[in-house]
């Protein structure tokens, strides 16, 4: 049957800045997984205040960079001052906190993993284009910012749920090259090594369609620009632009591009992608059929990485910075 349509939700609207959420609390009433795209115009760098979330978050640069701070919720270093006042010959003692930090700087054409626990700052320098994936979905309850000014005389201790971990920086990879449909993997098997997701940025560049498939996994779609169709068995659903739509485990579906102009649109699948996962119906013509590279060098990535994925799960929280 035809599936759900929601159309995003803007959550933060402010001078320099747009985040609009297609999937998550406040637009779907998800708590599995929420993902929000984000702009950022101004061209003032952000200050964000420190934070250690509950969730899982993937950010995805589209454009612009990221600057994500992190000290893997190491031990907060005491530092000691003191002054004197010459006036009264009396000495003050100030003890402050500072902790040791690493800075990743994560530009466009890349993605960065946080792990739950993961104490980080993350800042935009200048204009920006992003995705970000919170698994679960985010909360205000779970982000836990820290205060923007700390009593100097208290020692900051992490909270219970930290962990001790580190942002791991990936570079996207074009897995699907096809002469009317480009999908480039930000996170999953072949970019990250991620086995449990993938987020995706494809790139329609006329009107076309793909062949039918069941996949065994949970699709998550945001569609950015254009409009999406998916064909049922009974019925059609249409996905416009600033609108997500999710795809249930085995549902089967085929996706089509009706527009001239081409589609914009981030799948994230959960488990992630994977050619025999996907359970697609080989069709000639359809987007990926139209040339026979196509699949097998789809493929060819996704037998390379099963090994490294076998062993994703120790490569989690190590940064490759």
């Amino acid at each position: 049957m035809p599936s759900k349509v929601v159309a995003g939700v803007t959550v933060v609207s402010i001078p320099g800045l747009t985040i609009t959420e297609y999937h998550g609390g406040a637009s779907t009433n998800d708590s599995n997984l929420s993902a929000v795209h984000e702009v950022i115009t101004t061209t003032t760098p952000t200050s964000n205040p420190w934070r250690c979330p509950e969730f899982t978050e993937y950010i995805l640069m589209i454009d612009g960079e990221a600057h994500i701070e992190h000290n893997n919720n190491n031990t907060i270093d005491d530092i000691t001052t003191a002054s004197t006042n010459d006036d009264t010959d009396t000495t003050t003692t100030t003890t402050t906190t500072k902790k040791t930090t690493a800075v990743i700087i994560v530009p466009a054409g890349s993605s960065i993993y946080l792990p739950a626990g993961c104490r980080v700052r993350v800042n935009y320098p200048g204009p920006a284009e992003l995705i970000a994936i919170c698994l679960p979905a985010y909360s205000p309850d779970t982000e836990h910012p820290e205060p923007t000014t700390t009593p100097t005389t208290t020692t900051l201790l992490p909270p219970a749920h930290a962990t001790n971990t580190t942002p791991t920086l990936h570079k996207s990879i074009p897995v699907v090259i096809a002469p009317t449909l480009t999908i480039t993997e930000y996170i999953g098997s072949v970019a990250s090594s991620h086995p449990t997701l993938s987020a995706c940025l494809a790139h329609v560049n006329t009107s076309t369609s793909d062949a039918w498939q069941s996949p065994i996994f949970r699709e998550w779609v945001l569609v950015l620009h254009g409009t999406l169709h998916l064909q049922h068995d009974d019925g059609m659903t249409i996905v416009p632009a600033g609108s997500g739509v999710t795809l249930e485990e085995g549902e089967r579906v085929k996706w089509i591009w009706p527009d001239e102009g081409g589609c914009v649109y981030v799948p994230i699948c959960v488990p992630a992608f994977s050619p025999e996962g996907c359970r697609r119906e080989e069709e000639v013509g359809s987007a990926k059929d139209e040339d026979p590279g196509t699949m097998v060098g789809l493929t060819k990535l996704h037998a390379t990485a099963t090994t490294s994925c076998t062993g994703a799960g120790t490569n989690e929280g190590k940064s490759n910075a």
